[in-house]
């Protein structure tokens, strides 16, 4: 049993406010969206899929899959013209390779991007080499996740059996 003196109380209660983790409404909101996209990530680069996600969603701003299924085929189109926020700069997709590396070079490994040569990209150091690079597997990771909501979408075929 806990003996509380004159203002303990609310001591306590701040003690208990301050190791709880209260969210935003708009992570509240966020978090949903995100959870039905990545339960349905399946095969290589989970996280880097999730990290993705993530971005895009702080990019949108909204909950709305048919928002963010939209962004994802304008990007495809023109990446250029649709931007993601945190994948803007040079600076930015660079941070985000260093904390995805092991997935991004996997998937440029798969990609065969390491055997182009770099003076062809119009690459002329290693800084400009890893971003382009990291700019093709962002891309590819969303392109993969088009791919993964139009499958989503697409009715099963359920076949029944005939009992003889």
């Amino acid at each position: 049993m806990v003996c509380l003196k004159e203002f303990g109380e609310i001591n306590f209660i701040n003690l208990i406010y301050s190791n709880m983790k209260i969210k935003k409404y708009e992570n509240f909101i966020n978090e949903d969206l995100k959870s039905e996209l990545s339960s349905g990530l399946e095969g290589e680069n989970k996280d880097l899929k999730e990290s993705i996600i993530d971005k895009i969603i702080k990019s949108l701003n909204t909950d709305d899959k048919k928002v963010f299924d939209e962004f994802i085929s304008a990007y495809i189109k023109d990446s250029e013209g649709n931007q993601i926020e945190g994948l803007i700069n040079d600076s930015d997709i660079y941070e985000f390779y260093l904390s995805n590396r092991n997935d991004i070079d996997a998937l440029l490994s798969k990609l065969n991007f390491y055997d182009e040569v770099p003076s062809d990209m119009n690459s002329f150091s290693l800084y400009d080499y890893v971003v382009k690079g990291t700019k093709r597997a962002i891309s590819e990771v969303i392109t993969e996740l088009k791919e993964g909501s139009k499958e989503s979408k697409e009715p099963t075929d359920i076949s029944s059996e005939e009992t003889e």
